[in-house]
């Protein structure tokens, strides 16, 4: 397992220190160069290939118009290639595209609202260096992160498996103009792999064949719009989400729903993980659901197919712990983040 932390200069300053982790830890760089006002970067690992993007006020994506071109975002997708002479969401190898199949579709960062340096930055990987999970601290208390890998620990046996998400949908990652505590951007962002981001998009995705949906994408969220997140077929998350459209509630399992805060609906499951007499906490699996024939974002016939690794939903930190805080269970240290746990050393 390998860990880094520092503090990121700019956008592009974290990019390229992402960069040199990654290729320090068995990831081999493709490209990573800059382009426009910002930086891209490209690097894989066997058949998984990871694209990157730091955007410093300008439009984040070439091939969709998302919701303010003007921001500063740090997004990514993943792939099964790369091509050095396309564009950088313009990448072969089975990218996720929107339900039309026009354009490449993704998750990012929000990196307005705080002027650099950022406050610090978390990287971490498994054993094997295969799954990795960044967070950003960008500016004191507020968090946002990345992750991705090449396969989510699978339920039963089906095709496909690789996985990626972030703080927000990509279509808003650069937004500028968020309401006060709007988390993933004025405000931390939610438990990784939650059901939806802030504005309801879908900001996390994996590689699933689900009964004739076959060689694609799944988001995961009710959002059905183009590049908001909708590859044709809906996902769902055991961790609840921050928007208030979850209209496949019934159907779906979930620790705690939408707003995720103890204030709110306190009889809620994640809200009762931490012990009261000895300060325990619960580390609970982030369970992805993929829709089958017949289902919609508005109906059930949702199947559980697995869970991400490394990465578990908590409320230990306000309950105990403290943001970046080591909490140890026999050989394993875990580092404590508002809403949820990275598994730091086995």
């Amino acid at each position: 397992m390998a860990y880094e932390t520092g503090t990121p200069t700019s956008a592009i300053d974290l990019l390229q220190k992402l960069v040199a982790f990654l290729s320090a830890n068995s990831w081999t760089t493709d490209k990573s160069a800059s382009v426009g006002f910002g930086w891209e970067a490209h690097l894989h690992k066997g058949s998984v290939y990871s694209h990157f993007r730091a955007a410093v006020g300008e439009r984040s994506w070439s091939s969709f118009n998302e919701a303010d071109a003007g921001g500063s975002a740090l997004n990514m997708f993943l792939s099964g290639g790369f091509d050095g002479s396309g564009a950088w969401d313009a990448q072969p190898g089975n990218p996720p595209k929107d339900n039309s199949g026009s354009f490449v579709i993704g998750a990012g960062m929000n990196l307005n609202y705080t002027t650099p340096p950022f406050a610090n930055y978390y990287f971490f990987t498994d054993s094997t260096d295969d799954n990795v999970v960044v967070v950003l601290e960008r500016s004191p208390g507020v968090y946002l992160h990345l992750f991705w890998g090449p396969s989510i620990v699978k339920n039963g046996s089906w095709t496909g498996g690789m996985y990626f998400g972030s703080s927000t949908g990509g279509y808003y990652a650069s937004y500028r103009f968020a309401g006060v505590n709007t988390p993933g951007f004025t405000s931390t962002g939610p438990c990784p792999g939650c059901q939806d981001d802030a504005f309801g998009l879908n900001p996390s995705f994996v590689r699933c064949d689900a009964d004739s949906f076959t060689g694609k994408w799944i988001g995961i969220g009710d959002n059905t719009g183009g590049g908001q997140g909708y590859t044709g077929r809906s996902g769902a998350s055991s961790v609840g989400n921050y928007s208030t459209s979850l209209s496949n509630q019934q159907s779906i399992v979930r620790y705690a729903t939408s707003p995720f805060s103890p204030t709110s609906i306190p009889q809620q499951f994640q809200f009762g993980q931490t012990s009261q007499i000895d300060g325990r906490v619960n580390l609970l699996p982030i369970l992805w659901w993929a829709g089958r024939d017949g289902s919609s974002a508005n109906s059930g016939g949702f199947s559980p197919i697995g869970t991400l690794p490394m990465i578990f939903a908590t409320n230990g930190v306000g309950n105990g712990f403290t943001p970046t805080g080591e909490y140890t269970i026999g050989p394993d240290t875990y580092m404590m983040f508002p809403h949820f746990a990275v598994l730091k050393v086995v």
